[in-house]
């Protein structure tokens, strides 16, 4: 095995050693399976030359679905704080426009 010099900032090395201590692996075997998952989404977010960008996007959630769990993840306490209006005067609330509907 060829050793390298990598740099670590002090809050990188001290994740890894905190999770080599949690789960009982060594840092090599970490760094391992961190680049093994980066790969793989790569991999994975990487348009193939043989297929139909569609067709590779298939799997993929539609965006409705994203949006729908995006709004599950707002906390209660925002959502009552949002305006009842926002679909009336919705140019008022994103470019500062007087309002149309008071």
């Amino acid at each position: 095995m060829e050793t390298n010099k990598i740099e670590l900032t002090p809050e990188q090395k001290g994740v890894l050693v905190a999770l080599s201590e949690e789960t009982g692996e060594s840092v090599s075997a970490l760094i391992d399976q961190v680049l093994d998952t980066l790969q793989e989404r790569m991999r994975a977010a990487r348009p193939s030359g043989k297929e139909d960008s569609c067709a590779a996007n298939d799997t993929a959630k539609p965006v409705w679905e994203k949006i729908i769990e995006a709004g599950h993840r707002i906390p209660e306490e925002e959502l009552k704080d949002l305006p009842t209006d926002m679909a009336a005067n919705v140019d008022h609330y994103a470019y500062g426009l007087p309002k149309r509907f008071p």
